[in-house]
């Protein structure tokens, strides 16, 4: 077994007790932090590469066991702090295209409403992703992942939902297993979410019935995606088609997600809670009902603040979701339409700004609370014997500073 270590972190957050509390009410203390503190873990090659595996040891560097004394070390001299690698959620990565002329639109006046009405939105995308090949997905998606890295993320999500047709959802998908290979330094999770949009050349009633008799089984019989979502909103999916579409990916053995309560409150945050899916993303629209159910129950709280930026919109009710006891998690959800953005730490300065997030809540929110939006809570998410040695060394002494320089360097 190859081992290397880091010591002399100026502070390592491991998240025990973030995990101890199920990623609910955390506090300070919370954050297990080891102030000069040491990481020895086992690596993996991949070629040429050595990728971190799993952690063997963390603790202060002056309680260094002996019998790492002759690993190979990276010396931080007190200036860089180790977190949890972080978790990007929520993220729509592969598609083709470019929408810069409708956040010019959206910066004039119209909404996104009328955007999609005139052909734009979701189906401007669809039309550009069914026209690139393959091999052209995957370049973009490559570059974006590049990104994501430098930006301090370890896992990612990545969602279908820019195909719309059988053909074009398989396509997208396909493409996963090849990202995982050229990039074993991250994790990529894949969700299905042809129920993102109808498409504008089928009939609703055809593709609903498509989605659930041919996409859903051919996803779950190739393991394409690890879950399926559904984008249940105001003339989108009802809660009744979600709630179908959900409950035959659960037959299938897929994890479920719910897109909930965006544009509208359609109650789908408690539809989600109650149909035990892993998250119930964006928010904006929740009602006290909704932040109820999900505080009761096991579901993510995914919260999208860059969206609600993007779109000069009011940002989904953290505060009551957090006093609840609610799981928070945050994510980027890069996506062409409504929140081209990649960096994570931005969202934090964000959440941390007009969320009112705490850094306790904040650090949560991108370690352990994403790991349970995606089912990787054993494995992901804190700082410890056993588990994946995903883990951040930051560019800075203190965690603090990764939201704190706004947009200004990458990690």
């Amino acid at each position: 077994m190859i081992l290397r270590a880091v010591v002399h972190a100026s502070e390592i957050l491991t998240g025990l007790g973030v995990r101890a509390k199920e990623g609910r009410r955390v506090q300070e203390a919370d954050l297990g932090r080891i102030l000069d503190g040491a990481l020895v873990y086992s690596v993996r090659k991949k070629g040429k590469v050595e990728v971190p595996h799993r952690v063997e040891w963390v603790g202060a560097t002056s309680q260094l066991p002996q019998k790492y004394s002759k690993v190979k070390k990276s010396d931080l001299k007190l200036k860089r702090a180790v977190i949890p690698g972080m978790i990007d959620c929520h993220n729509h990565l592969i598609f083709a295209g470019d929408r810069s002329d409708e956040f010019a639109a959206r910066c004039s006046g119209a909404s996104y409403q009328e955007i999609a009405k005139a052909g734009g939105g979701i189906a401007a995308t669809v039309r550009a992703t069914r026209q690139a090949s393959e091999k052209e997905l995957e370049a973009l998606a490559l570059q974006r992942l590049e990104e994501l890295y430098s930006n301090g993320i370890r896992t990612v999500e990545i969602k279908s939902g820019y195909g719309l047709s059988f053909d074009s959802e398989m396509k997208i998908l396909k493409i996963i297993p090849k990202l995982r290979k050229k990039v074993p330094a991250m994790t990529l999770t894949a969700t299905f979410l042809g129920a993102h949009d109808y498409p504008k050349d089928r009939d609703r009633a055809e593709y609903l019935k498509e989605l659930i008799e041919v996409m859903l089984p051919e996803v779950a019989k190739k393991n394409l995606a690890d879950s399926c979502d559904v984008f249940v909103d105001e003339g989108y999916y009802s809660v009744e088609q979600g709630k179908e579409i959900l409950e035959a990916a659960k037959g299938l053995g897929l994890k479920i997600k719910v897109h909930a309560d965006e544009l509208v409150n359609t109650e789908s945050a408690s539809m989600a809670a109650k149909l035990g899916a892993l998250s119930a993303d964006h928010l904006l629209k929740i009602s006290e009902k909704g932040v109820r159910d999900l505080a009761q129950s096991k579901t993510v709280a995914v919260l999208l603040p860059g969206t609600a930026f993007y779109l000069k919109a009011p940002h989904a009710p953290a505060r009551k979701l957090l006093d609840a006891g609610a799981a928070v998690a945050l994510a980027t959800d890069f996506n062409p339409g409504t929140c081209y953005c990649l960096s994570l730490p931005t969202v934090m300065t964000i959440a941390a700004l007009y969320l009112g997030m705490s850094r306790a809540e904040l650090f949560a929110a991108v370690t352990y609370n994403p790991a349970q939006a995606l089912g990787l809570q054993d494995s992901k998410g804190s700082i410890e014997v056993g588990k994946d040695a995903d883990f951040t060394v930051l560019p800075f002494p203190r965690f603090e500073e990764v939201y704190y320089r706004f947009a200004s360097r990458r990690v």
